[in-house]
């Protein structure tokens, strides 16, 4: 049937929507401008896009309804006239209100039933762009004649009597029909809504938990960190007063928990006081707090402390036998620190009268199981190589590896170390030596009002924690001397002089420094030390006797013996990590401090002896990225007292520096690195725990690959390529070279001259703010690279005399990267090329054609050209070699035309060295060869979907010369230009003879690791800016086209590298919208999440401006979807590139040979490069002959197959999590490419 609502209103509308109940299935429905009608047609529109007409619409497809075209039409006509034009909305509102006005208006709907489709007005259907026929034409005849013949037996309605209009009879149709299937369609609509409702405020609940439990433990981190500071200084009488006020605060209370009491506890059995502890025992068990394992070890510390024996410490005893513990138990799983073991044991053997008790003896090392690395492990009879070809002398005599550790030890307890720049090395004028007394007399000045701030600042946080015993922060302007927090401050304020940082970064770095140095100060306190010297001394005199420290896991297994044999606890002490909010509070109230103390003299630079002192820092407020931060502004004046000083010594924190002696080996998630300074195995935010904790689920046995590896990494000796070292100080002093890439000082910045305001129009005004604007931005970059390079430079020059070694972590995808982070290996071309191996090996036969090949390398000058045509190329440019050697920079400078200059020269120097030393065989070379690989993201994407034509690309298959992937790019982005110029396409037109390698290698390099087309055409467009011919208005539309034709042709390359990429990035997708973070576990063991939630402001107060941190690894947040999925790709080839690089470490280790890594560029002597060579091939087919893809498909499987039972009752819910099932088996299919041709390519790493 087809109902048709005439109106009062002249202008009205027609639209069609299926009804439910009608004979044909349709409803014929016109619309005029009134409210019953806007009612009407929202509704229809709405219905348009509801489930219930989706669900007819897909069954009518499958039972093939004729009515399905009809539909269709209908549907979109529907949405076409819903949405009128603005002017047509005023036009029918006018409209409407003139007829209210006119006469009172009882009904403004009228229905009546017509035998056919009635015609709308002409005018109104033009106005949407139809016409009455096309409108009429979209019923068909048989549809037209059943709906007459329906209509013709019924009587007419009285209303239709009334009005003389020539229709034929047909049933009453009351508005309550149409308004009952809207009703209907709205129920539906509301059900479909309430479903979506339920699903946010479940997801919004679980969010609100979250956020409860993440408050909390930063509410218990910061208590507990109070207790333990209030414990450090003796305040064990106000941690107490805390206590008794934290219990009876009812919002306070559920903050406490067994491990705040037991730091009181453990207070308290230092001072051998029995009615404390008892007190406090009772205090616990009122709370419901039940005492653990360390609280009973703290109170068996104070019986043994205070000489008690019989009753009470048997009593104590029984009653931990009671509560499920034992005596061993305190010995395998408590920490200890000083004396509390010896105590503890007193207590047992003579308190309770057992004499004949012993602590347990160390637990035996569990074996690794990870099969890629059983056969490592199984083997340990090789502790000592029997191939002493290339065991080279010990590095160090006994004397000096006492004296070195000696050395480090202090350097770290000290916790800095002051390094003289390299700039002090010229001559100061008597202008900057007066610079230099004004400085310092300022800083003696800034001292002493620093000290007497310090001091009332400390006396009004002891008023307001003794007063009320609120946690505060005063016993953590107590862990270190006064002096210590003044010298920090002034440090910050020359530093702050020179770039004016964030009050943020201030305030984190000055809170950050207190907190490791009172580390440092626990260990000095707690006796540690002196057990770390001798198993640190007995350590290195080992090390440096063992090729890259013996065969796999020596080193740590070593490093736990001396452990046990020096009593020292198996079980590291969980330090107590002072919550963000706390650092950034400390830091603040210090900065607050400077702020308001710190003056300087306004006659400074003036001739006059009147002193007028004014503040020297100000904190102000100025917009970054369209945020206002909070700055600490300096006084110009102190900028240029300060910069023209040009102090002559910068100071580091010893965790910044190279370390004398091999790093303590990586035993346990949470032990290695620094002797002393705190070193996480994974990089992460400060401001989650969420890689230690997923680290620490795992069992270390299973991690022991990954440690050994850094272990491995961390143990290689270096020093300084003196005369490289010198000649890049030269050019750095003689004001850099933008050639060579030595920074150029601020100075050799361009200037723009000044013009007065009255001779410009606002247009060049404007203009001159922008050119102003690139200046002040240019100087802000010229001066961070130059102070990089300074740092680089005066640490390498501090060194130059020493051999010294980097301790390695990770990041949570298992990338490695030394610790220090100012200058190692992972450097720069100038940072490389200052850098060579400690130990030195003859270059043997093959050596020498090693060294050339590396130079040729390193030129660039023979990428697509055979190793042998490589070497004949050496040969011939001999010559050119030696001028650079001899005569760098007075010669005819060959080496500078080379891609990586520095290197090159270096080179030079070693080849020069070798063909001119009397057996060229025998020389000893320290020079380390490097082996890269050939886009290894790309090689492990071709290598997983065995990839015959990817294979190819990137030199999984042997070959006669290498294969060059992004010429083969760029060949192919160039076809497909020329085919638009061709066309007409005037882009491509202009891009003519602009297409080649360089400018589209950086784009392919970075497309497998999850560039976007957005950073590719960034990327393409800084290599156009490189070309002087190019016409650089056409620039960002020139990338624009490039960047397309780059993925294009990407994508027909590497077609199977493309279905895998996009496979893991939709499982990332699916993953996240069930609101998880994507983790995996890699071939060797180590589980992966990636840190990416939407980001979080957290709100910190404090006294000189509240802080907003933008937390984004969060875990209580929901993980940000668009970087989950973005990342994962990427990231999960980074993980196995990693693997293949530790596989490889730890089998260079087993054949005695020097291995280090930068990612996929693998360094050893010249004279092993080839077993080196073949040990990677060997690695890489193990590991890609694991099925990867597989394997993760069943991790992701388990992991995630589960839908948690507060979203099983939703469908919605139901729905994506049987969608993401589907995605996670369909696992990529592979190609027909064989694994085992890698171990043939020459060029696969070259």
């Amino acid at each position: 049937m087809t109902l048709i609502l005439r109106l009062t209103s002249v202008r009205s509308f027609r639209v069609t929507v299926p009804t439910l109940g009608s004979s044909a299935g349709l409803g014929s429905v016109w619309f005029g401008g009134c409210p019953t009608c806007d009612k009407l047609r929202t509704s229809a529109t709405r219905y348009q896009n509801s489930v219930g007409f989706r669900t007819y619409a897909n069954v009518a497809a499958k039972k093939k309804d004729p009515r399905l075209e009809l539909y269709t039409v209908l549907s979109s006509r529907a949405q076409q006239l819903s949405k009128p034009e603005k002017g047509e909305v005023v036009r029918q509102r006018q409209k409407k209100q003139e007829i209210l006005k006119t006469r009172k208006v009882s009904s403004h709907v009228r229905l009546e039933p017509v035998m056919s489709p009635p015609r709308p007005p002409e005018h109104t259907l033009s106005q949407r762009g139809l016409s009455s026929k096309s409108n009429i034409n979209m019923y068909t005849s048989d549809q037209v004649e059943k709906m007459q013949s329906s209509q013709r037996n019924v009587s007419a309605p009285r209303w239709q009597t009334q009005h003389k209009k020539p229709f034929r009879s047909a049933p009453r149709v009351t508005e309550s029909v149409v308004e009952k299937e809207l009703d209907v369609l709205e129920e539906m609509e509301e059900e479909e809504a309430q479903e979506k409702l339920d699903v946010s405020r479940r997801q919004e609940e679980m969010e609100k938990m979250k956020n409860v439990e993440r408050r909390q433990n930063e509410e218990q981190a910061y208590i507990l960190s109070f207790m333990e500071a209030c414990v450090s200084i003796g305040e064990v009488e106000r941690a107490t007063r805390t206590l008794h006020y934290l219990k009876n605060q009812k919002k306070k209370r559920k903050h406490l928990n067994a491990d705040i009491y037991n730091v009181v506890l453990k207070g308290w059995a230092k001072q051998a006081n029995m009615d404390k502890i008892r007190h406090l025992f009772f205090m616990m068990t009122k709370d419901g707090h039940h005492p653990n394992l360390q609280s009973y070890a703290a109170a068996l510390e104070c019986m043994g402390r205070a000489g008690l024996t019989g009753a009470v410490p048997m009593r104590c005893v029984k009653q931990m036998y009671k509560e499920g513990f034992n005596l061993e138990n305190i010995f395998r799983d408590c920490t200890f620190q000083a004396d509390e073991q010896e105590y503890i044991l007193k207590a047992i053997q003579d308190g309770c009268g057992m004499a004949d008790f012993a602590p347990p003896p160390l637990p035996l090392p569990q074996r690794c199981t990870t099969d890629l690395v059983s056969s490592i492990y199984a083997d340990k009879s090789n502790d000592n190589y029997s191939d002493t070809s290339l065991q080279a002398r010990p590095l160090f005599t006994e004397e000096e590896v006492v004296e070195r550790c000696n050395a480090q030890l202090e350097m770290e307890t000290q916790h800095w170390l002051k390094v003289e720049s390299v700039e002090g090395q010229r001559q100061s004028s008597q202008e900057v030596l007066k610079l230099r007394e004004l400085l310092q007399t300022h800083k003696t000045m800034w001292e002493t009002g620093l000290l007497q701030a310090f001091r009332t600042l400390k006396k009004q946080m002891d008023r307001q924690s003794k007063a009320k015993g609120q946690v505060n922060i005063y016993p953590f302007l107590c862990v270190l001397e006064e002096q210590e927090y003044v010298d920090m401050m002034v440090q910050a304020i020359c530093l702050v002089a020179v770039t004016g940082d964030p009050l943020l970064i201030i305030a984190r770095d000055l809170g950050t420094k207190i907190q490791q140095k009172y580390r440092i100060k626990q260990k000095l306190q707690s006796g540690s030390v002196e057990k770390i010297r001798q198993i640190y001394q007995d350590y290195c005199s080992f090390m440096v006797n063992n090729v890259q420290g013996g065969r796999p896991g020596q080193a740590r297994e070593l490093w736990y013996q001396l452990e046990g044999d020096h009593s020292v606890s198996p079980v590291v002490g969980d330090e107590c990590a002072w919550p963000i909010n706390l650092i950034i509070n400390l830091g603040s109230l210090l900065v607050d401090v400077m702020v308001r103390e710190v003056k300087i003299d306004n006659n400074l630079f003036r001739k006059t002896s009147e002193q007028k002192l004014i503040p020297a820092l100000y904190h102000m407020y100025t917009y970054r990225n369209i945020k206002q931060v909070g700055i600490i502004k300096p006084h110009p004046m102190l900028v240029q007292l300060v910069e023209g000083a040009q102090d002559t010594s910068l100071v580091f924190d010893s965790s910044l520096l190279p370390m004398l002696m091999p790093p303590v080996p990586w035993s346990s998630v949470k032990k290695g690195g620094f002797l002393l300074s705190p070193t996480k195995l994974m990089r992460s935010n400060d401001a989650t725990l969420q890689h230690e904790l997923l680290l620490e689920k795992v069992g270390t046995s299973e991690l022991y690959p990954i440690l050994d590896s850094l272990n491995q990494l961390g143990a290689c000796a270096w020093k300084i390529n003196q005369p490289i070292l010198d000649l890049v100080i030269q050019v750095f002093n003689n004001k850099g070279s933008k050639e060579l890439d030595i920074p150029q000082p601020v100075s050799e910045a361009p200037t723009f001259p000044k013009v007065g305001t009255e001779m410009l129009t606002n247009g060049d005004k404007q203009a001159m703010r922008k050119q102003m604007a690139q200046v002040r931005k240019l100087r802000s970059e010229m001066h961070s690279l130059r102070m990089d390079m300074l740092y680089k430079l005066s640490i390498a020059n501090r060194f130059r005399h020493e051999i010294f070694y980097f301790p390695h972590n990770m990041d949570f995808r298992g990338r490695v990267y030394p610790c220090p982070p100012h200058f190692n290996h992972l450097g720069s071309d100038v940072a490389r090329s200052i850098l060579v191996f400690a130990e030195g090996h003859p270059l043997g036969e093959k050596g020498l054609d090693w060294l050339k090949i590396h130079l040729v390398n390193l030129t660039g000058f023979k990428k697509k050209n055979s190793q042998t045509e490589r070497l004949e190329y050496a040969n011939e440019m001999m010559e050119e070699v030696l001028d650079s050697a001899d005569h760098p920079m007075m010669g005819r400078k060959w080496w500078m035309t080379a891609d990586e200059p520095w290197q090159a020269l270096a080179c030079c120097m070693e080849i020069a060295n070798a063909v001119r030393s009397p057996d060229p065989q025998a020389y000893i070379s320290h020079f380390p060869v490097h082996q890269d690989g050939s886009c290894n993201g790309l090689q492990h994407y071709a290598a997983l979907g065995r990839d015959i034509t990817g294979a190819h690309q990137v030199n999984l298959m042997p070959a006669e010369s290498p294969q060059d992937v992004y010429s083969g790019v760029a060949r192919q982005v160039e076809k497909l230009r020329a085919t638009d110029a061709e066309q007409g396409v005037k882009i491509a037109q202009v891009l003519d003879g602009f297409i080649n390698r360089k400018v589209v290698k950086q784009t392919v390099m970075t497309v497998v690791y999850g560039v976007t087309r957005y950073g590719g055409r960034l990327q393409i467009q800084r290599q156009l800016k490189d070309i002087p011919d190019f016409p650089q208005d056409h620039g960002w539309e020139a990338s624009g086209y490039l960047v397309k034709k780059v993925f294009m042709s990407l994508r027909e390359i590497f077609t199977l590298a493309r279905e895998i990429q996009d496979w893991l990035t939709e499982s990332a997708r699916l993953i996240s919208h069930v609101g998880s973070a994507v983790q995996w576990v890699t071939p060797l063991g180590l589980p992966v999440v990636q840190p990416y939630h939407k980001v979080k402001n957290k709100l910190v107060r404090n006294e000189i401006q509240n802080i907003i941190l933008n937390v984004s690894s969060d875990t209580s947040e929901r993980p940000d979807i668009i970087k989950q999925k973005n990342a994962f790709p990427p990231n999960f080839i980074h993980s196995l590139d990693s693997t293949h690089m530790m596989l490889t470490s730890l089998h260079c280790q087993q054949a005695g040979i020097q291995y280090v890594s930068v990612h996929d560029c693998f360094w050893t002597h010249a004279c092993t490069v080839d077993t080196m060579n073949r040990i990677c091939r060997q690695q890489f087919v193990v590991l890609h002959s694991q099925p990867i893809l597989e394997d993760l498909s069943k991790y992701l499987l388990a992991e995630y197959g589960t839908l948690p039972s507060e979203l099983e009752t939703s469908p919605t819910a139901v729905s994506k999590h049987d969608k993401l099932m589907e995605v996670l088996v369909d696992v990529p299919s592979k190609g027909d490419f064989d694994l085992n041709r890698v171990l043939d390519s020459t060029y696969f790493f070259s």
